[in-house]
């Protein structure tokens, strides 16, 4: 959904205010529920609704004695993002806000606890063997040099790659892509017979990185990363020649007329599930839709699955697996109740509360040990999972560490797509942004 100037200014003044009602959790005042029990209030846009409220049920089925209430809007942009900017700008933030590590927490983190002390306590000395490596190292992403702290815990993990409607494929004759001229054909036919080819959510920021990441692993692996640290120009050749293939997705035609103004969610995946798209830019978190009551008839037959973009440069490689934290949970300094919200995390990381999470096939798990086991699962789709969990200690990492390059990227990138900035100049530009935060 997309707001007005007006509309985002009166939400954050409705949510500063606390006029705007929980999308779903239960009453209850500050520190404590109406029944006496502890009360942990929650903002998050994630996981959805439906599986917060397993996660929930499953905690208080198991922690008596404490009341989970999420107080925050579901949707992530502008609703939750404005819900954070308001809550840390009047000191209303609940216990637990949920986070994207790197730029996300780097905003926030002057509001947020360290949380090393809970973590050692409740996992050892040697707790980073129980999360998959790429969690790990994104737990402190974007910190300022000489801050150890750790503000964020994983929750689920992911990795992102392209989807297909493997009935559609085989109806049109198409076979999985494994160079970028089949990539090409593939769109070409789609298109030609009135399907959107591999859908891109560009009006969506997250969708542009996600793309970037995956050419810039194949043809400069690491120099996205190196760049961000100030060690690589974003204009080195490597670099450039991912953003040539970014264009290239415009020029071929292989993502669809209009990415550009066109949303992932809703309106992509809706046109995904209904059968008019080939292929989409998405990740792990996909098969939840399976899970969703009210399916539509292509996912209860379960049409889809999954591949990593082939590579751009003849005889190179595919992109690699990138992902790692999907979003982490942290608490808030103002916080009253930092023991029971630790509790609460501990059981959404680690426990019955994630176990939750993955049986409704919400994304992966950051604590190893853990995948889906319920009885409703097809096989099928617990081989996907499974796919997605041997790859993770070796992914790459998805985040982008600081808010100001990440935001000149996406403005770089939509300038490329719209023919109104060359590849040169567009990496020029976000490094004049890097050179001002490396200052």
């Amino acid at each position: 959904m997309k707001l007005s100037r007006f509309g985002i200014m009166l939400l954050t003044v409705l949510l500063a205010a606390g006029s705007v009602a929980p999308v779903f959790g239960g009453g209850g005042k500050e520190g404590g529920s109406a029944d006496g029990r502890t009360e942990v209030t929650v903002g998050t846009w994630t996981p959805i609704p439906r599986t917060m409220n397993k996660m929930i049920a499953e905690f208080e089925k198991k922690n008596p004695d404490i009341k989970i209430r999420i107080t925050s809007p579901s949707n992530y942009n502008p609703e939750y993002l404005t819900f954070l900017q308001a809550g840390a700008g009047s000191n209303t933030l609940p216990d637990i806000v949920a986070l994207q590590p790197g730029s996300l927490t780097q905003q926030y983190r002057n509001y947020l606890a360290d949380l090393t002390p809970y973590i050692s306590k409740s996992w050892g000395a040697g707790w980073k063997d129980k999360f998959y490596k790429i969690n790990v190292d994104q737990m402190q992403l974007g910190n300022p040099a000489g801050d150890n702290n750790i503000y964020i815990v994983p929750c689920e993990s992911q990795i992102i790659d392209i989807w297909y409607n493997k009935v559609l494929f085989n109806q049109l004759g198409i076979k999985v892509p494994t160079t970028w001229d089949e990539l090409k054909t593939a769109s070409k036919t789609l298109t030609d017979k009135g399907y959107a080819p591999l859908y891109l959510g560009g009006a969506d920021g997250w969708q542009q990185i996600n793309l970037i990441l995956m050419l810039s692993e194949q043809v400069a692996p690491g120099e996205i990363y190196t760049a961000q640290e100030g060690t690589t120009k974003w204009t080195s050749p490597g670099l450039l020649k991912a953003v040539q293939a970014w264009k290239d997705l415009f020029d071929s035609g292989i993502v669809q007329v209009g990415a550009l103004s066109n949303l992932a969610y809703p309106d992509g995946v809706q046109q995904f599930n209904a059968g008019r798209v080939g292929m989409m830019a998405l990740g792990s978190w996909w098969p939840q839709e399976f899970t969703n009551p009210d399916a539509p008839t292509n996912v209860k037959n379960w049409v889809f699955d999954h591949f990593f973009l082939p590579p751009y440069e003849r005889g190179g490689q595919a992109s690699p697996p990138i992902g790692g934290m999907d979003f982490g949970f942290g608490i808030t300094k103002n916080s009253k109740n930092k023991d029971a919200a630790w509790r609460v995390l501990e059981s959404f990381v680690g426990g019955e509360g994630i176990q939750a999470a993955i049986d409704d096939l919400n994304n992966l798990p950051s604590f190893k040990g853990i995948s889906p086991q319920a009885s409703n699962i097809p096989d099928s789709i617990k081989e996907q999972s499974g796919r997605y969990n041997a790859v993770l200690d070796q992914a790459r990492n998805q985040r982008m560490s600081n808010p100001e390059v990440e935001n000149a990227l996406q403005n770089a990138l939509a300038g490329v797509a719209a023919g109104q900035l060359t590849p040169q100049q567009a990496l020029e530009q976000v490094q004049q942004v890097q050179d001002k935060v490396s200052k």
